[in-house]
């Protein structure tokens, strides 16, 4: 009896370990913590030829390996090897991918280069979520998408953001209502316009946005049906 527990507890124990070895090895695969840029296709061959997946934008991604191909016409691009929270692994360029995630809590320049003496590119709008693709110093440089008719592509900025993942919850919350209201589908800006006037409750910096963002479009709103009143009374006369 004494042998039988004794080569249970035994067999339990190195069960164990061999759980942790492997969760420790699991863990010693990753390089990095990685953030898609925007909404990316996910691949499950480096040959990028099979769906695996959809990144969302701002998602995080385990970063396994890097590895260097070339295209038909010599062309070399870096891909990134990752795994999903979910342990699904795949394929994407590694330009899609970034190192943090930031959002700016107010407006804030951003320039060429790392410098203040460098030409500011644009200002950046406070509440716009961000991405780190590099660092120098107290400088990063951002990515962050389209902003009114310029791009925020590889600029630095100094300040003026924040790595908080309530604030961060919070900006991406904001930015899909925001790509609802403008939806052409009716039912995804009633979504979008239910969903701001839920944000709009409070007094965060958020708040005030989804306020902003609601007072103009209902005002585009009632613009638009004054228009048609008025062109209908045209055509009645």
């Amino acid at each position: 009896m004494r042998k039988t527990i004794a080569l249970l507890c035994a067999l339990l124990v190195s069960g164990g370990l061999f759980c942790k070895k492997q969760q420790s090895e699991q863990a010693a695969t990753s390089l990095a913590k990685k953030y898609a840029k925007y909404r990316v296709v996910l691949k499950k061959d480096a040959e990028l030829t099979t769906f695996a997946a959809l990144l969302e934008k701002g998602e995080d991604v385990d970063l396994i390996q890097e590895l260097e191909q070339a295209d038909k016409a010599g062309k070399k691009s870096t891909l990134a090897k990752v795994r999903l929270t979910d342990g699904t692994e795949g394929y994407v360029d590694v330009r899609h991918l970034a190192d943090k995630v930031i959002v700016f809590i107010e407006e804030t320049p951003v320039f060429a280069r790392p410098t203040l003496g460098s030409r500011v590119h644009c200002k950046v709008p406070k509440g716009t979520m961000a991405f780190v693709i590099g660092e120098q110093a107290n400088w990063v440089k951002v990515y962050a998408g389209k902003i009114g008719d310029i791009w925020v592509t590889d600029h630095w900025a100094q300040g003026g953001y924040s790595t908080d993942p309530q604030i961060i919850l919070q900006a991406r919350t904001y930015e899909q209502a925001v790509e609802q209201l403008s939806s052409k589908k009716e039912n995804e800006r009633k979504a979008g316009q239910q969903k701001l006037s839920e944000i709009s409750q409070g007094e965060s910096m958020f708040a005030s946005l989804a306020r902003e963002k609601l007072e103009a479009f209902e005002a585009q709103q009632t613009q638009k049906e004054e228009g048609g009143t008025e062109a209908a009374s045209q055509e009645m006369k």
